[in-house]
């Protein structure tokens, strides 16, 4: 019951990420999104339930997202870009509660809880893409992927409106 009032914490939505990508978050953090172990939770009868991208273990949300050799990838290459310190995230919640950890102010780190929010969908994006279609990502390939929508909508859903892509490339931090 105590990990249930724990999920159940309110999750402050990204003011500038769509609302799909915050309910998305929100969900997840709840662990009410179909992956391959949650499926076969509910009797859901599919093949596996290894993790679509590395096979090794049940895909589950924590693995999924903090786990996984493509997504930890992804992630390292995600803070290195971003100048932000390495994640180390053992659970879900841990991963998107990771923006508070970094120094700067509000937003600062709004960007920041944004970017992570935009990451997470973009790895579910490439999940679904290679469970429905056979579709491979590489890591990179959803890097950019984080780094074109993050540009995207932060510069039309923000006051940050004067963004410059040739900057963001380098540093999607460079306004602070």
């Amino acid at each position: 019951m105590d990990q249930v009032r724990e999920g159940m914490s309110p999750y402050y939505k990204c003011s500038w990420v769509p609302e799909k990508c915050n309910i998305f978050v929100w969900r997840s953090r709840l662990d009410r999104i179909p992956t391959r172990q949650a499926l076969a939770r509910r009797n859901i009868h599919i093949v596996s339930v290894d993790c679509v991208f590395c096979g090794e273990t049940a895909e589950s949300v924590d693995h999924l997202f903090t786990a996984c050799e493509k997504s930890m990838r992804a992630w390292n290459r995600f803070c290195a870009w971003a100048n932000i310190p390495h994640i180390l995230a053992f659970s879900f919640g841990d991963l998107v509660d990771h923006y508070k950890s970094c120094p700067g102010n509000k937003d600062y780190k709004e960007v920041i809880k944004g970017l992570i929010v935009v990451a997470c969908w973009c790895i579910w994006k490439a999940r679904n893409a290679k469970f429905f279609s056979s579709m491979e990502s590489s890591w990179g390939e959803i890097f950019r992927e984080i780094r074109t929508l993050g540009f995207f909508w932060l510069k039309n859903r923000s006051k940050h409106c004067n963004i410059e892509w040739i900057e963001w490339c380098k540093s999607p931090l460079y306004m602070f």
